[in-house]
């Protein structure tokens, strides 16, 4: 098939590959180059530097529904629109566009999530954080409203206790290159099939706010590992010792009966932990709490430790705690 593939990020770049081994890409687009590092210097999107490298045309525009954009991607004449982490809402003219060149012609998404679970920008962020056991990928046939559109195909797999979004990526990856790929074989054929998604089991994954990384201790400690997984390695989560950022990227809930302020710190038996507050469940009553034992932190200026090594580090005082 005559392919217009869509996306940025370095997933959608492992993506694209797989897709153009099978298919015939005609255009890539992607983000604009965005600045980057410490000198700020321009850097090319992974899908672009991947098209590049393999002689594939680039289209970078700044808004999706512009008609200079939209006359391009016409002129390849695609017979299906792959999106994949795009970062840009379509206009109706693009996808209603692949079925001008092929009767069964589609603009298929491949999302993150078993829709309509976590629609947006973050699943997977969003379903660590939110204590999901288990989460999938889906691809749908695109429309106008926010991962709304026709399912195709999907397939769930199971999240680790402690499993990080970069590591729950790495799983997801490969299973909805394979995912799509299978879709792609049912778009040729004509073969796709449409079902409806209900909008009332859908739930929001927007993206992450910078407000949303401070942690608060008198959260309990379940929902605090969950938000620390779901945010690593982006954007972190992190909190204040001493007037100074700390970041924590795993951690582990565990029972405790010490008692003190949310925050306060406990290091014994070479174990980090912090108080945080208490849970609903049943089973912890009285003066009995949960606690969240810190297993890798990353003081301002510092490599990413071991967390009983920094509290040896900074000679961790009785009485201190994390704010």
């Amino acid at each position: 098939m005559r392919i217009v593939f869509m996306g940025t990020p370095a997933l959608a770049a492992q993506t694209l590959e797989a897709v153009a081994a099978e298919h015939e890409i005609v255009l890539v687009a992607t983000q604009p180059d965005r600045p980057a590092g410490r000198r700020h210097e321009l850097q090319a999107p992974p899908v672009k530097q991947w098209a590049l490298e393999h002689g594939i045309a680039v289209a970078q525009p700044e808004r999706a529904r512009d008609a200079e954009f939209i006359a391009r991607v016409r002129d390849v004449r695609p017979e299906a629109i792959v999106v994949v982490a795009f970062g840009q809402i379509l206009p109706q003219d693009i996808l209603d566009m692949p079925r001008e060149f092929y009767p069964h012609g589609t603009c298929v998404n491949l999302h993150y999530s078993l829709l309509p679970r976590w629609r947006g920008a973050a699943p997977v962020q969003r379903a660590i954080e939110h204590g999901d056991h288990v989460t999938g990928v889906s691809t749908q046939h695109m429309a106008a409203k926010l991962d709304a559109g026709d399912l195709i195909l999907s397939e769930q797999i199971e999240i680790g206790a402690e499993e990080t979004s970069a590591e729950l990526f790495e799983r997801l990856v490969p299973l909805g290159t394979k995912v799509l790929l299978e879709t792609l074989q049912l778009v040729a054929k004509g073969e796709a099939p449409r079902v409806p998604q209900n909008d009332a089991q859908a739930t929001l994954a927007p993206s992450i706010k910078a407000e949303e990384t401070k942690l608060d201790w008198h959260e309990p400690a379940e929902y605090l590992a969950h938000q620390i997984h779901a945010f690593n390695p982006r954007p972190g989560t992190v909190t204040t010792f001493r007037d100074k950022p700390l970041k924590v990227w795993r951690a582990r809930p565990v029972k405790s009966t010490f008692h003190g302020e949310s925050g306060l710190i406990q290091f014994t038996d070479n174990r980090v932990l912090v108080k945080t507050g208490n849970p609903s469940q049943e089973q912890y009553k009285g003066d009995s709490g949960e606690a969240l034992e810190l297993i890798e932190v990353q003081a301002a200026g510092k490599a990413r430790m071991n967390a009983a090594d920094w509290a040896r580090g900074v000679r961790l005082e009785m009485g201190e705690s994390l704010m």
